[in-house]
C-alpha cells in the first residue's frame, strides 16, 4: 500500500486550494453583493455616512476600509487576494487542529471542498470569511480551555466573540458556544462539576463583554455607532416581513435546510449502498457501470439539479457534517467527542440571522464538514463482514428428502464500503468544482466565457462575459462625463457596484436600496434630499442584475408591483423626485439610463 505524507498531501491541497481561488477570482464579475461591500469599504474610515448599510457588520466595514487602503489601486481583485488570504489561513489553523484528533486525509478533503464552495462567494473578503475564522479560532480556544482547564484560553475565545458579534451582528448566536464547557462538565446530575463549569462559563462570558465594551468605545469614537443603533431599531421590520433579509419565515427556511440535510445525505447513503453492489459482480466492466451510477446519483443531485444558490450541494455538505460528526458522539474519546458536537454546533448556528439559512451563508461548514467526512470514513471502516448478510428463506419439508437449510450471500465487505465511500466523496467533489465552475452564485457561467475586461482601473485584472462587459463598459464610459470622484450619485436600484468604480460617495448613503428595504430607505432618502446641495446625478437601472442577468423592461419599475428589490412605496418615493426636480434621460443604452435635472448640465465637481 502506498503510504502518503500526510504535510507533503497538505501542501498539495492547499495549494490547488488557492489556485482555484485566484481562478475564480479573475473570472467573474459582480454588480450586487461584492459592489455593496466594495462601496462600504470605499468609504467607511472616510466618512461612515456614505456606509449606511454596515450597521449588521461594522468591524467588517472597518477591516475593509483599512485593507483597501493599504494598496487603494488593488481594486477588486486586490479585495479578493485578500479574502483568499484568510481563507487560506483557515484551512492551514482547522487542519494543523483537526488533524491530532482526526483521519488528516479526512480533514483535508472537508477543508478543500469547502474552499471550493467559497470560492464562489462575490464577498471573499467580508463578513463570511472573518466569521468563519474568528468563530472558528474562538471555538477552538474554548475546546482546548475546557479540555484543560485553562483559563487564558477560554478568555481568548470569549474575547474572540464578542470582537465577533461586530464582524457581523447575528453572530451572537455564537455565544451558544457556552454550552461546550457544561456538556463537558456534566457527566451526570450526581457527578457535575459544578464549581469547574461556573469559573469555564463565566471566564468566558467575561471576555465576551470586555471585547464587546472596547469595540462599541471605539466604533463610537468614529461615529460608527449610530450604524448599529439603526440597524438594532429595524429589526422590527425584519422580523415583520418588511425586509428582503429576514422575515417571520425565517424559522421555516431553517427547518426545510435542515429537511434538505437529511434528504441529501440519505442521497449519499445510497449512492454508496448502490457502489459497494459492486462486489456481486465479477466483469470489471459492470463494476464500472455500477460505480458510474452510484457517481450519476452524486452528481445529479448536487449539481444538475441544484439551484444557483447551490441548495442541494450545501444540503449534501451540512448533512455529511451533522451525521458524520454524530458518530463520534456515540462512539469515541470524550475530545472528539466534544469536538464533533462543538463542530454540529458551529454548523446549525452560524446560519442564524441570514434569509436564506445555510443557502446564503454558507461558511457553517467549515468545521463540521472535516469532523464529518472523518466520521463516516471511521465508521465504513469498522462495518463488520457479517453484519451484511442476507438469509434466504428456510423451508422444511416434512418428505423423505429432509429439510432445505439456510442460504446465505454477502452482499459487500468493509473494503467494498471504503471504495464506495472514496467514489461517492470524489463524485461530490467533482460536483462542488462544477458548480463553482460552470454556475457560479453572482456570475452563472462557465469561466472560460469571462475574458473581457471591465474598463475601470479599480476592475483591473477582472474579466466578464462579453455580455456583462458589452453593457457596464458604455455606461461606466459616458458616466465619467456628469461626475467625479467624491460626488454625490444615485444608482437604483441594484448596482452598488457603480458607485465603487466611479469613486462616487451614494445617495442617502445607500449603494444597495435593499438593505435599507421599505419604509427605512424611504426615510433616508427623504432625509438626504432636505439637506442635499444640489440633485445628485442619477443611474436608472431597467433589468435583473442579480445572478443571471435578464434583459430590459420598459415595465421594470411597474406601480401596479414590486420591482424586484423595491417595495411600491420605494419606487413612488424615487419617481416622484425625478418628476419634482425635473429630471431627463441624458443617455441610454436600454439597460441603464443616465439622468440629469434639467436645470444642471454640468458635473457636481464643476
Amino acid at each position: 500500500m502506498i503510504k502518503i505524507n500526510n504535510t507533503l498531501l497538505a501542501v498539495c491541497v492547499i495549494g490547488f486550494s488557492v489556485f482555484f481561488q485566484v481562478h475564480c477570482a479573475i473570472h467573474g464579475f459582480d454588480l450586487t453583493d461584492e459592489g455593496y461591500l466594495m462601496s462600504i469599504y470605499q468609504w467607511f474610515g472616510t466618512d461612515n455616512y456614505y456606509a449606511q448599510g454596515a450597521g449588521g457588520y461594522p468591524l467588517t466595514g472597518y477591516i475593509g476600509w483599512l485593507l483597501n487602503n493599504i494598496y487603494p489601486d488593488g481594486g477588486i481583485l486586490g479585495m479578493r487576494l485578500w479574502g483568499i488570504l484568510l481563507v487560506t489561513l483557515t484551512i492551514i489553523i482547522f487542519y494543523n487542529y483537526l488533524k491530532r484528533y482526526f483521519s488528516p486525509k479526512m480533514v483535508l478533503a472537508g477543508l478543500l471542498m469547502q474552499s471550493l464552495f467559497v470560492a464562489q462567494d462575490p464577498k471573499p473578503f467580508g463578513y463570511n470569511t472573518l466569521t468563519a475564522l474568528f468563530a472558528g479560532v474562538a471555538l477552538i480556544s474554548i475546546i482546548e480551555g475546557t479540555l484543560h482547564n485553562k483559563k487564558w484560553l477560554l478568555l481568548a475565545g470569549g474575547l474572540l466573540l464578542g470582537f465577533n458579534i461586530f464582524v457581523r451582528i447575528p453572530n451572537l448566536s455564537c455565544l451558544s458556544f457556552l454550552i461546550i464547557p457544561c456538556f463537558y462538565n456534566f457527566k451526570s446530575w450526581k457527578d457535575m462539576n459544578l464549581k469547574q463549569n461556573t469559573v469555564q462559563v463565566s471566564t468566558i462570558v467575561a471576555g465576551a463583554v470586555i471585547s464587546s465594551v472596547l469595540v462599541w468605545l471605539f466604533l463610537m469614537s468614529i461615529g460608527a455607532d449610530r450604524l448599529v443603533i439603526d440597524l438594532v431599531a429595524s429589526i422590527g421590520d425584519t422580523l415583520g416581513g418588511k425586509s428582503t433579509h429576514g422575515s417571520s419565515s425565517l424559522i421555516a427556511k431553517y427547518s426545510e435546510n435542515l429537511l434538505i440535510s437529511v434528504e441529501y445525505f440519505v442521497v449519499f447513503a445510497v449512492a454508496i449502498l448502490i457502489a459497494s453492489a459492486s462486489h456481486l459482480v465479477k466483469p470489471k466492466w459492470l463494476k464500472l457501470v455500477i460505480w458510474f451510477l452510484a457517481f450519476q446519483v452524486i452528481y445529479r443531485s448536487t449539481y444538475l439539479y441544484t439551484s444557483v444558490l447551490g441548495d442541494a450541494t450545501l444540503g449534501m455538505m451540512n448533512g455529511l457534517g451533522i451525521f458524520g460528526g454524530c458518530v463520534y458522539l456515540f462512539q469515541g474519546k470524550v475530545e472528539k467527542k466534544l469536538i464533533a458536537l462543538s463542530a454540529i454546533l458551529f454548523s446549525l448556528i452560524i446560519p442564524l440571522g441570514s434569509d436564506g439559512g445555510f443557502q446564503t451563508m454558507w461558511v457553517g461548514t467549515w468545521l463540521s464538514l472535516p469532523v464529518g467526512l472523518s466520521g463516516l470514513y471511521h465508521f465504513v471502516k469498522q462495518a463488520k463482514e457479517q453484519q451484511w448478510t442476507l438469509v434466504f428463506g428456510t423451508v422444511e419439508l416434512e418428505s423423505v428428502k429432509g429439510k432445505i437449510g439456510n442460504k446465505k450471500i454477502r452482499i459487500s465487505s468493509p473494503a467494498d464500503f471504503k471504495t464506495a465511500y472514496y467514489i461517492c466523496l470524489f463524485s461530490l467533489f467533482l460536483a462542488v468544482a462544477a458548480k463553482v465552475e460552470n454556475r457560479a452564485y453572482y456570475d452563472p457561467d462557465h469561466k472560460s466565457k469571462k475574458t473581457f475586461a471591465i474598463d475601470s482601473p479599480l476592475a483591473k485584472g477582472v474579466y466578464a462575459s462579453q455580455e456583462r462587459a458589452d453593457i457596464i463598459n458604455p455606461l461606466l464610459a459616458e458616466i465619467r462625463h456628469y461626475v467625479k470622484p467624491g460626488d454625490t450619485m444615485l444608482v437604483y436600484d441594484s448596482s452598488p457596484l457603480l458607485c465603487y468604480l466611479t469613486k462616487t460617495k451614494p445617495f442617502a448613503g445607500i449603494s444597495w436600496p435593499c438593505v435599507f428595504y421599505g419604509d427605512q430607505y424611504v426615510h433616508k432618502f427623504r432625509e438626504a434630499e432636505q439637506n442635499m446641495d444640489r440633485p445628485p446625478v442619477i443611474v436608472m437601472q431597467n433589468f435583473w442584475t442579480s445572478n443571471k442577468w435578464g434583459k430590459p423592461k420598459a415595465s421594470y419599475y411597474s406601480s401596479e408591483r414590486d420591482a424586484p428589490f423595491s417595495t411600491k412605496e420605494m419606487v413612488r418615493n424615487t419617481m416622484s423626485f425625478i418628476k419634482r426636480h425635473h429630471y431627463q434621460i441624458v443617455w441610454s443604452n436600454r439597460y441603464y439610463h443616465i439622468m440629469m435635472p434639467t436645470n444642471s448640465h454640468n458635473t457636481q465637481s464643476e
